[in-house]
């Protein structure tokens, strides 16, 4: 009985990540459009913004990891988003010198992660297997 309701539970909660992950890339599409767009007009008004033009780029790579992460479930898919995250604010901050010291640390960090404790099983779901804690349907 209890592990009908666990399983029931895991199933919904896999369902909710699955509408998120949805959401979050509809908005993530319609971003890129408008980014597209305001691109476009400032550049042939002669008024275009790189800075800002970085925020919304970034931004975007960020909600496509974000979805990626919530699909995936897996370890590699968790450090690409922290991973991207860091980088954006490095590159859209402009904040002290201290700030990117850290920024550029937590970068070095994770890719030492990445290279030193990753392994081939921590890439299970990107190869179309379901993640473990999630029943299938």
């Amino acid at each position: 009985m209890r592990s009908k309701w666990v399983r029931g539970l895991l199933r919904a909660a896999w369902g909710l990540e699955l509408v998120v992950a949805v959401v979050i890339l509809a908005v993530t599409l319609v971003q890129l459009f408008l980014v597209g767009q305001t691109t476009l007009n400032e550049l042939l008004a002669g008024q275009f913004d790189l800075d800002g033009f970085f925020v919304s780029a970034m931004t975007i790579v960020v909600g496509i990891e974000f979805v990626k992460m919530l699909l995936l479930h897996t370890p590699r898919a968790v450090t690409d988003v922290l991973l991207f995250a860091i980088a954006r604010q490095l590159v859209v901050s402009h904040s002290s010198s201290v700030d990117t010291l850290l920024g550029v640390a937590a970068v070095a960090l994770i890719f030492i992660i990445k290279k030193f404790l990753h392994t081939e099983e921590d890439d299970g779901a990107a190869a179309g297997k379901r993640p473990p804690e999630t029943p299938a349907h």
